[in-house]
């Protein structure tokens, strides 16, 4: 009788202890972490967040690059990090790719992750070399299909991000196009410029700066509305290809057991930030969208994502190592 009532007494004070830990939430740094090293799109993005929220609470909010692996090292991290809302993940698109490249995971980095909302997007964009003789997407799905194979794109990777818009590209267009896999984008986007490539399929911030050189040409945006930066280029819906639609997004996620209150409370600090117009005009500038949605809405399109991007892989018999 003593051993439980003991049990219970401990059992009681734990609860008080998270009780109050959550009501003062945070009453410590908060720890973002990236998937990849400093100076890419998500860590500025990411960085971008983590001021904004230091100056609306008053709290810290520290950003810590833990990059390999293709994000799984950083996903695995917070992942199996205590669910006290104080370990964040800066989630994106790759968290929905990375199930189906490495099943064998000792994780899964999307039911032991849950979000607490998606605050950005970055719309990927059809980039071409100017040598490829078309004009727009339209004439070049028929370039494709009059020269099977011969036209190749480049990634920054086997299942990165470019290399699943180029399959997705392929499955909805119906046509065949060789995959040339680089050791990063910057690589992958200098090949495109010289001409040794085709296409890129890429965030809008990659290729912008160069679509005036008269080197490439950008065809079509991978969404259903237009780019801030990019005013002339037509979605894929306006260039004839609805299904071409493909965008990194950004969020904030925690491990799953993150009690509900510190998620609301994470969200709602989202929704204040995304009402600033310095926080927006920042997001805009690193190359991002601002977007709002819901912690419960980004954990079914999260679901929904990675059933996508994980039948494509299978159907097109994509591997890690390819």
């Amino acid at each position: 009788m003593h051993i439980l009532l003991q049990a219970l007494m401990a059992s009681l004070l734990l609860f008080a202890n998270q009780a109050i830990a959550q009501s003062d939430y945070p009453s410590r740094p908060v720890t973002i972490v990236v998937p990849y090293s400093t100076g890419g799109t998500t860590d500025i993005v990411a960085r971008i967040l983590a001021q904004a929220l230091n100056t609306a609470t008053g709290k810290s909010f520290v950003v810590d690059n833990k990059g390999g692996a293709s994000g799984t090292i950083a996903m695995g991290f917070v992942a199996n990090a205590v669910p006290d809302g104080y370990t964040l993940l800066s989630n994106e698109m790759t968290q929905t790719i990375v199930p189906a490249l490495f099943p064998k995971l000792t994780f899964s980095p999307i039911r032991d992750l849950t979000s607490a909302g998606i605050f950005a997007e970055a719309p990927y964009v059809l980039a071409i070399s100017s040598k490829v003789p078309v004009s727009n997407l339209k004439e070049f799905i028929a370039y494709c299909k009059a020269n099977p194979g011969k036209v190749n794109f480049a990634s920054g990777g086997s299942g990165s991000g470019p290399h699943m818009a180029g399959e997705l590209l392929k499955s909805v267009a119906g046509i065949e196009m060789t995959h040339i896999p680089y050791k990063g984008s910057g690589p992958a986007l200098q090949d495109l410029l010289s001409g040794q490539v085709d296409v890129l399929i890429t965030a809008a911030p990659t290729v912008a700066q160069h679509l005036g050189s008269g080197r490439i040409k950008a065809l079509a945006v991978a969404s259903n509305k237009r780019v801030s930066t990019l005013p002339t280029v037509p979605t894929s819906s306006e260039a004839g290809l609805a299904a071409f639609v493909v965008a990194n997004w950004f969020g904030l996620a925690a491990p799953k057991d993150t009690p509900q209150k510190i998620i609301d409370q994470l969200n709602s600090e989202l929704v204040k930030t995304l009402a600033k117009p310095e926080f927006k005009e920042k997001l805009i500038a690193a190359g991002a969208e601002p977007v709002n949605i819901s912690p419960a809405d980004a954990n079914k399109f999260i679901a929904a994502e990675g059933n996508r991007w994980g039948e494509l892989i299978r159907k097109a018999g994509i591997k890690a190592d390819n």
